[in-house]
């Protein structure tokens, strides 16, 4: 807090919340207090740095107005909270950006017609949030998305951007995973602005040509370890099948193995990562994920 004071003259430190026009208002979690800031003394650029660790007051108060299942998951994304109970699937991400005279119940209305397995939306933002759902065979897919897009954009007048993470183990590394998939959005919302749905392995051709080396490399070896880590024959075998143009029969030769044994093997990886390497996109971000790998070792 005396950091945010020196940066700040004017910041007023309150247990209630302030309402003055000419002030922006933040809550904090972890004091359970409310930090209200000059407008005059504060740019757009510092108050979205100043959101990674403070909650704007006018969501705060919009907490007891969200179901608890709502709350959990804001709870654990943003306050380290304890990872949501009773959950024995794998779960996954979808980001969504809201764009246009939105509503969030038309929104959330939509998205119960469309959504065929249960689901809780996260808002964080007035215009943003995530969906979380659990594994299913019925789990929406990026045409899906796109399809759902297209109704909101025609029955409700807003348009609406998804970012599809992949499903991940319920666990404390959920936080850090939904943290690295949002900057994966916000850099597809910039470089990829005309398209719907956005996957990892669609944006990553336009990531390798603006993200710095190192942090480049970064992604990549927090990717690697996820597919890979204690698995090297998996990537062996993955590497090789791209290698081979993704020729089943040659890379089953090469590897000594019965093709349905490799293709079981391939399969099992694109439904286990969420990365179709049958495709130019998804073999192409698979391909340096395992280079990546390699050069770890």
């Amino acid at each position: 807090m005396k950091s945010l004071l020196a940066i700040y003259p004017g910041l007023i430190v309150s247990d209630k919340l302030c309402t003055k026009e000419d002030r922006l208002c933040f809550f904090d979690e972890n004091s359970q207090k409310y930090i209200s800031i000059p407008k005059t003394e504060i740019s757009q650029k510092e108050t979205l740095l100043l959101q990674s660790f403070l909650t704007l007051a006018e969501e705060a108060d919009h907490m007891s107005f969200k179901s608890p299942e709502e709350n959990k998951w804001f709870a654990f994304l943003f306050s380290k909270g304890e990872v949501p109970p009773n959950i024995t699937k794998r779960t996954r991400f979808i980001h969504f950006h809201l764009i246009g005279k939105t509503e969030r119940a038309s929104f959330a209305e939509a998205m119960r017609h469309f959504w065929p397995v249960s689901f809780v939306i996260v808002w964080m933002h007035e215009d943003r949030g995530v969906i979380v759902e659990q594994e299913s065979e019925a789990a929406a897919g990026k045409d899906e998305l796109e399809s759902l897009a297209r109704v909101l954009e025609s029955d409700f007048y807003f348009s609406v951007r998804f970012y599809a993470g992949r499903f991940y183990e319920t666990d404390e590394r959920l936080r850090k995973h939904y943290a690295r998939e949002q900057t994966y959005f916000l850099f597809a919302e910039k470089r990829l602005p005309q398209v719907q749905s956005v996957t990892f392995d669609i944006m990553f051709p336009f990531l390798l040509l603006e993200e710095e080396k190192g942090r480049l490399k970064s992604l990549l070896c927090e990717e690697a370890e996820l597919l890979f880590v204690n698995e090297p024959e998996l990537r062996k075998t993955i590497k090789l099948f791209i290698e081979n143009n993704s020729n089943v029969t040659l890379t089953a030769k090469k590897l000594h193995l019965h093709r349905n044994s490799l293709q079981y093997r391939i399969d099992k990886f694109i439904e286990r990562s969420g990365i179709d390497i049958k495709t130019y996109t998804g073999a192409l971000l698979a391909y340096f994920i395992c280079l990546q790998s390699e050069g770890s070792e």
